[in-house]
């Protein structure tokens, strides 16, 4: 049986249309304007802590972490850990909540786009404007061994590259927040998700991966986890699939990084064609 994939959460960032970001060495000229990020679906997870919530991660700001679970004042968290950190990086960041309940990936694929993928001609080579996603499977506890799972994967992988196809059409470019690998099990959802994505992205899926979490383990001929790269396995909790705020932390410092840079890199280019346009 397929199982249903949740859509997380999903940001639609659209850049302004001059300005550039000012570096740390101060470098670079100012943005003249903020970056503007409109928020939707559901948050990632909520301040009630449970295993399959957490199961992906969380993009919450630890000041805010013990706030009661409710799904706007989870946004909210998200949105200013996310504000915060492009501040940090010299980027000021307008961001703006529109809290719903989870919506299907495949849902929104077979309602939108009828499950098909768009044809050539359709496709816009110089994006506008970009998404960055964090779905999820229903299900991020069942391994990735699981029959049904390995269902639900192949639809997940199948449902991306349609909908970043069309997002391309659209004009966005879509970066995809890699899930945090657990370590309850080599074969862990988190892990099939991972691969999913990638496999996506092979098949053709116009998509960017941040997110990265710069953690690792193995695993030993009993299945057992072993550390590696100084990472501390208490960080994913009693059921090694919990990250922690510091795994959660780590999360948005690499998609503002990732944000960062490639909202400097943008403006410059922008700021070098208008230097030719003018000299002509």
């Amino acid at each position: 049986m397929k199982k249903r994939l949740a859509a997380a959460f999903l940001l639609a960032v659209g850049l302004a249309a001059c300005g550039g970001g000012g570096d740390d060495s101060g470098s670079a000229t100012p943005a003249s304007k903020s970056l503007t990020i409109s928020m939707y679906g559901k948050p990632v997870v909520s301040s009630t802590t449970t295993a399959v919530a957490h199961s992906q991660f969380s993009l919450i700001s630890a000041a805010v972490a013990a706030d009661t679970s409710n799904p706007a004042s989870d946004a909210q968290a998200t949105a200013k850990s996310l504000t915060d950190a492009l501040a940090a990086r010299g980027v000021t960041a307008d961001i703006t909540n529109q809290v719903v309940d989870g919506t299907a990936l495949h849902q929104i694929v077979t309602t939108e786009y009828n499950g098909k993928s768009p044809t050539a001609d359709q496709f816009k080579t110089d994006p506008s404007s970009w998404l960055i996603v964090n779905f999820q499977l229903d299900d991020m506890v069942t391994p990735m061994s699981d029959p049904a799972q390995q269902a639900a994967l192949q639809q997940f992988t199948a449902d991306l590259l349609v909908f970043s196809q069309w997002a391309a059409v659209a004009g966005k470019a879509v970066f995809v927040v890699q899930p945090i690998l657990t370590c309850d099990s080599m074969y862990s959802a988190a892990s099939g998700l991972s691969n999913a994505e990638q496999v996506a992205q092979s098949n053709g899926a116009p998509i960017r991966f941040t997110g990265t979490v710069p953690t690792g383990f193995a695993f030993d001929s009993n299945g057992s986890p072993v550390p590696f790269n100084g990472t501390d396995l208490s960080h994913y909790g009693a059921d090694c699939r919990t990250p922690d705020a510091y795994l959660q932390n780590a999360v948005v410092d690499s998609i503002a990084d990732d944000i960062a840079l490639a909202y400097k890199e943008q403006a410059s280019s922008a700021s070098a064609a208008s230097a030719a346009s003018a000299a002509q």
